[in-house]
């Protein structure tokens, strides 16, 4: 009978063992509806096995059943809560289940501004410079605030001054990104002391939902948080990471995306206008900001499709940003392209399709091109969302990718040129002093 019961056991796991690894092999292959039926056998088989319930998540996950991958690694967490990216994934499949359910079809977007408003000063893509490859070499001096010298009253003056953080700050986190012998992969490491320059900036948001922000993997992402709220520097990024300020009694939520696993996706719009919609909830002010868009000076124009990057689906930014609008956004600022594009005004709402690089020490290219020419974007939005007023202040960015006042102004000329090509109905006026109209 001792024999019986022994081959019973052995014929159970072979049988629960070929289940798994056909369903990881139709998996493989695209098949996933037939992949879930064998890992569902398989973990109904052997509830305890962890990697069953792992597969399982994946094939619920690409048939975009969310809750159920949720479910299927929420066992794996009991069964094996070390698990790499165990609890990254249920972060997202947690998210984009309650983000499936909101109701985005009945956002209010007034038109006529009401209420005391505030002003706010935004900048693009700012990478403060990377100890990986150069060493010290890749640093600016101190805590890096000389980063910021020329250009810091700007964003002392307003009521929130925000950026998008290229890169990841810690002091000693290995990259997890590219390989020994790559020449065209780039990783950031800022260290964490580097904080006290955006301090000294007067920064207060920042968005990490970009490209880079997984440079050392997840740990590296939870050292940037962490190095930031030390700092108390608000900030978006992961799923789930929504910025949330006040300023003279004003809530002011920022919403960011990119189009990577890390963050909410620009290219599930759906999915961004449940988190504004979310978020539109309780705070008086939504700002989305997205890194999207192809990269470089032949990316300069808003083609009004889905763009591609370095083999990468970056979203269609303008279908983008305008449901983003649609859904309670009262100001878009994009960033990406490491290029400026151009600005329109859609239901009041200004969007900004992408304010170039800012800060990029010894690592972006500025010369040639369109990559040193930048901005920094000061608006007033009325107290419902309503666009006021806007002004753009014009700045280069030096050899060591610094930025400093431009008194020559070309990014007036470079706005102006996009905007008449791009959206000749909706694009905005530069003046002679920068001062927007529409």
């Amino acid at each position: 009978m001792r024999g019986m019961i022994t081959i019973g056991l052995l014929l159970s796991g072979a049988a629960q063992a070929g289940a798994l690894e056909d369903g990881i092999a139709a998996l493989q292959a695209g098949a996933h509806a037939e992949a879930r039926t064998l890992l569902r056998a398989a973990a109904a088989e052997d509830p305890t096995s962890a990697d069953a319930w792992w597969e399982l998540g994946w094939a619920e996950w690409v048939l975009s059943d969310y809750a159920a991958a949720g479910a299927a690694w929420e066992n794996v967490k009991a069964l094996d809560p070390e698990r790499a990216e165990l609890e990254h994934w249920l972060r997202v499949a947690t998210t984009r289940q309650l983000l499936g359910a909101v109701d985005t079809s009945g956002a209010a977007v007034p038109v006529e501004p009401v209420g005391k408003g505030l002003t706010l000063a935004a900048a693009g893509d700012t990478m403060m410079g990377s100890d990986l490859r150069k060493g010290s070499a890749g640093l600016a001096p101190g805590n890096g605030e000389v980063l910021f010298a020329d250009v810091a009253d700007i964003f002392a003056a307003a009521d929130v001054a925000f950026l998008n953080l290229e890169g990841t700050l810690s002091d000693d986190l290995p990259q997890t990104k590219c390989g020994p012998a790559s020449s065209s992969c780039y990783s950031f490491r800022t260290p964490v002391r580097y904080t006290a320059a955006l301090q000294s900036a007067s920064i207060d948001v920042v968005s990490n939902a970009n490209n880079h922000a997984m440079d050392l993997g997840e740990a590296g992402m939870d050292a940037t948080l962490a190095a930031l709220d030390a700092a108390g520097i608000a900030h978006t990024a992961r799923y789930g990471d929504i910025a949330m300020l006040e300023r003279d009694g004003l809530k002011i939520a920022v919403v960011g995306a990119h189009s990577g696993s890390c963050c909410l996706n620009v290219n599930r719009i759906e999915e961004v206008q449940g988190a504004i919609v979310q978020a539109d909830a309780t705070a008086d002010l939504v700002i989305f900001t997205f890194h999207g868009g192809a990269e470089g000076s032949g990316a300069r124009h808003v083609p009004g499709r889905t763009e591609i990057a370095w083999g990468e689906r970056r979203g269609d930014v303008e279908a983008l940003s305008r449901a983003a609008v649609d859904a309670g956004a009262d100001l878009v600022i994009g960033h990406g392209p490491h290029v400026l594009r151009a600005m329109e005004v859609y239901r009041g709402r200004l969007i900004a399709y992408s304010l170039g690089n800012f800060v990029g020490f010894r690592q972006f290219g500025t010369r040639g091109g369109h990559g040193g020419t930048s901005l920094i974007l000061e608006t007033e939005l009325a107290g419902n969302g309503v666009l006021i007023a806007a002004r753009l202040h014009p700045v280069m960015l030096d050899g060591e990718g610094k930025p400093r006042r431009d008194p020559e102004g070309a990014a007036f000329a470079s706005i102006q040129e996009l905007s008449d090509a791009d959206y000749p109905d909706s694009g905005v006026t530069v003046g002679l002093d920068g001062t927007l109209s529409w």
